[in-house]
């Protein structure tokens, strides 16, 4: 008998056992016979109809079984689903926050071009944007050095920030131009924590780093830190990169001005300022010198017979020694408020400020001799070069940026009358 053929009998009988067991009932009932033997039969015919049931329960389950666990396993699916774009749509009002700041911050940086300016925003829109931050850090990289500097830093406590040039994870930043997450300094494997400042010295766990760079042009890096682990998401660190990216455009354009504005006020070839810049600084450091009534001091030098040296040894040399005469001056006259200019051919001209008779006098003596002993090396030759200067002090020897210079300029001539190579200044 085939299994079609049993599985039509047994639902035959199935189904007649079903009809018999109300029916006899019924019969006897009304016969009036309802005894043992009846009590009997019912009570037959109730457990073969249970194992009926059940073995047609158990029927139904196993040919439905893999449809039931197929179904089990989407509803996890769905469940998982769920749960997962509930909490996206939990922490979606604060990520659209944080955007939309990103956003403003985009359009009020954009309108920045002056660098420190700009350095100052950069570090307060990551304060206010990761709350979470004890620590930021902004880093330049300077080009001739090959090697960071400490621009910014922000520190919620009074830490140490010892890693003026940064360490290991901002020169790694540096290198591969990429934005870094640490979760927990203590458990990554690829950097010593013991070899990390931010964690021996300010006991920082967690950190995100982000290359200040346009393409692959690097300006500089940022570093946020916290001490506590985890507290730093990717949506963090992609945040940071952002504010980064947007930094790095604005600081290339305001580099960009500056040179700009540097060709239009310094000297191509000494890189001093030229005349037009100085005599508007010098007009006001005088107004500055009157309010606090303080000295002012002036000092204009020409080279000896710089036309005998261009016409021995030719332009280069000429160059060359206005070059070595820029850099003497820029070392000698380096503090905050003075300022040195080519003032026309081989006449240079600088102001010191709040500068006393004697210490202008010794200042330009020191310059002189220095000059004097200084060579320049062409062709492997050493040519020697002299200056003629004059000394001119506000208020004493004028009141006015005009009547300054020229004081100072017939003093430096009167210098090459007696003998060039020395200091003349009103006694």
């Amino acid at each position: 008998m085939t299994p079609r053929r049993k599985k039509l009998l047994y639902n035959f009988f199935t189904l007649l056992a079903l009809i018999l067991l109300p029916f006899i009932s019924l019969i006897l009932a009304v016969c009036g016979k309802f005894n043992i033997i009846s009590l009997l039969l019912i009570l037959f015919l109730f457990l073969i109809s249970f194992l009926i049931f059940r073995k047609f329960k158990l029927n139904i389950f196993y040919k439905f079984r893999s449809e039931f666990e197929k179904k089990e396993e989407e509803i996890n699916l769905l469940t998982d689903s769920i749960n997962v774009k509930k909490l996206v749509l939990e922490t979606l009002p604060a990520k659209c926050k944080k955007v939309f700041f990103l956003f403003s911050a985009s359009q009020e940086l954009m309108e920045l071009d002056d660098r420190e300016e700009i350095f100052d925003f950069l570090i307060n829109t990551c304060l206010s944007l990761f709350t979470q931050a004890d620590n930021i850090l902004l880093f330049l990289l300077q080009k001739e050095k090959d090697s960071l500097s400490l621009t910014r830093s922000l520190k919620k406590e009074n830490f140490i920030i010892k890693e003026k040039q940064g360490d290991t994870l901002d020169k790694w930043v540096l290198k591969t131009n990429q934005s870094l997450m640490i979760e927990d300094l203590t458990k990554d494997f690829k950097f010593d924590c013991s070899k990390i400042a931010a964690f021996s010295l300010r006991a920082a766990h967690s950190f995100i780093l982000s290359p200040l760079s346009i393409g692959e042009k690097i300006i500089g890096t940022m570093r946020i830190e916290s001490r506590n682990p985890y507290s730093f998401t990717m949506d963090d660190s992609r945040l940071l990169r952002g504010i980064c990216d947007i930094g790095a455009v604005v600081l290339e354009r305001a580099n960009l001005f500056g040179r700009i504005e540097e060709l239009a006020i310094k000297d191509s070839l000494t890189s001093l300022f030229l005349r037009d810049y100085f005599l508007n600084r010098l007009e006001k450091e005088i107004q500055r010198a009157h309010l606090k009534k303080k000295n002012l001091g002036v000092i204009m030098l020409d080279i000896d017979d710089f036309k005998k040296i261009n016409d021995t040894y030719g332009h280069i040399v000429g160059d060359l020694v206005l070059k070595k005469l820029a850099r003497i001056l820029t070392i000698a006259v380096s503090d905050t408020g003075n300022v040195i200019s080519r003032f026309g051919g081989e006449e240079f001209i600088f102001f010191i400020v709040e500068c006393a008779k004697d210490r202008l006098l010794r200042l330009g003596e020191d310059i002189r001799k220095e000059i004097e002993k200084s060579t320049v090396t062409f062709r492997r030759k050493n040519i020697n070069f002299t200056v003629s200067l004059g000394a001119a002090i506000y208020p004493k020897d004028g009141e006015d940026a005009y009547i300054l210079i020229n004081h100072a300029d017939k003093l430096l001539y009167k210098a090459k009358r007696e003998g060039k190579n020395r200091l003349c200044f009103t006694g």
